[in-house]
């Protein structure tokens, strides 16, 4: 399967603080507002993270707080600095020899996890 385009939906139960949660996130407004209950933040070239109450989503068994993004990233000390700037805390960890990684919580739980190639 190819896939020109990625976009993750994260269900949330109080959509204006998690809105003004992922705006602290990704240090800006969102990139698109399609709907009064929708924002979208596009995160690489062709890739989005969409933000909706979970009340909106077509399968409404869906629960705000089990979302779980994974954010590839070059260097996970300039991003944990900047989000420590909007006052976001997260500790990286070493999964592997392979990566490091810092996960943080939105307020329903949802976890995006910021991930650093040790690699090379």
């Amino acid at each position: 399967m190819s896939a020109p385009e990625v976009l993750a939906t994260v269900a949330v139960t109080d959509f204006a603080a998690s809105r003004d949660w992922y705006a602290r996130l990704f240090g800006r407004a969102p990139d698109h507002c399609p709907g009064p209950s929708c924002v979208e933040w596009q995160i690489a070239k062709r890739t989005w993270i969409q933000v909706l109450p979970r009340h909106e989503l077509p399968d409404r068994r869906t629960r705000a707080g089990g979302a779980s993004v994974g954010i590839m990233v070059d260097d996970l000390d300039e991003v944990l600095a900047r989000l420590q700037g909007r006052h976001i805390d997260a500790m990286p960890q070493a999964a592997t020899n392979f990566v490091r990684f810092a996960p943080v919580s939105d307020p329903d739980g949802n976890l995006v996890t910021f991930v650093e190639s040790l690699a090379g």
